[in-house]
């Protein structure tokens, strides 16, 4: 059921045909009423259709908590290669505006970012320690680990605590030069360090260097279905994963 709930959260044909399934329970309960309480059958059967609508749209809103993989008890003084250093964000990059100055309007379009969230975003990142409870983590260079070129998010669920999902956005200067991917494997150590089974990342299909980045990390492309993004776009989704390696 969850895994139901969750497809007919990303999608609007799945949401319809959930809510068909909860409301085909929820006549059935009235059919039982019809003839256990002597109601009138079609009173009986929209009242009960209504409240399995109901409950499908509940367990449609419903949210998980998510947990951070890189919090600030994290080190992650060891997490860098000779092309990318991971660290949390610091004072120095909420004063620069180091997060905001990542974000141009083709990561807004990726991303499916309302004004909204953009702003929310500009917020957060004026505070590292909630930054990095959020599972935020900055990409650097070695040698220039004061620059941002862009963002990854490590989180999960407790209830699913042997899958991750991964976040990422670069900035324009950082794009196209091995930076994403390189920062997508380390982050890919950090996960299985947590006893991460499986990393799963997601885009739009029309963006195809993203999905590019994704492959060239090592992943595969595993589901492509409709998702609405925060802006409210129906939009194709394809959904990758990287698997541990060490299981």
């Amino acid at each position: 059921m969850n895994q139901i709930v969750a497809r007919a959260q990303k999608s609007p044909t799945g949401w319809l045909l959930l809510c068909l399934a909860f409301g085909g329970i929820g006549a059935l309960i009235g059919a039982l009423l019809s003839w256990s309480a002597k109601w009138p059958l079609p009173v009986a059967l929209g009242i009960g259709g209504a409240i399995g609508i109901l409950l499908a749209t509940r367990a449609l809103k419903q949210r998980p908590e998510i947990q951070s993989l890189a919090g600030p008890e994290v080190d992650l003084g060891s997490w860098r290669t000779d092309q990318v250093v991971l660290r949390h964000m610091n004072l120095a990059d909420a004063e620069a505006d180091a997060v905001a100055n990542t974000i141009d309007e083709e990561v807004i379009r990726a991303m499916g970012w309302s004004e909204q969230d953009v702003e929310g975003i500009a917020s957060m990142s004026r505070d590292p320690l909630l930054m990095a409870q959020r599972g935020f983590i900055m990409v650097t260079e070695p040698g220039k680990e004061d620059q941002v070129l862009g963002v990854v998010s490590l989180t999960r669920t407790p209830s699913h605590a042997a899958e991750a999902g991964l976040g990422l956005w670069m900035a324009p200067e950082a794009r196209g030069r091995g930076v994403g991917p390189a920062a997508i494997r380390i982050a890919a150590e950090m996960c299985w360090q947590s006893n991460v089974a499986v990393l799963t990342l997601g885009t739009t299909a029309e963006n195809v260097s993203m999905q590019r980045c994704y492959l060239a990390a090592g992943a595969d492309l595993f589901d492509t279905c409709e998702n609405e993004l925060p802006d409210g776009r129906i939009v194709d989704a394809s959904w990758y994963r990287i698997h541990n390696p060490h299981p």
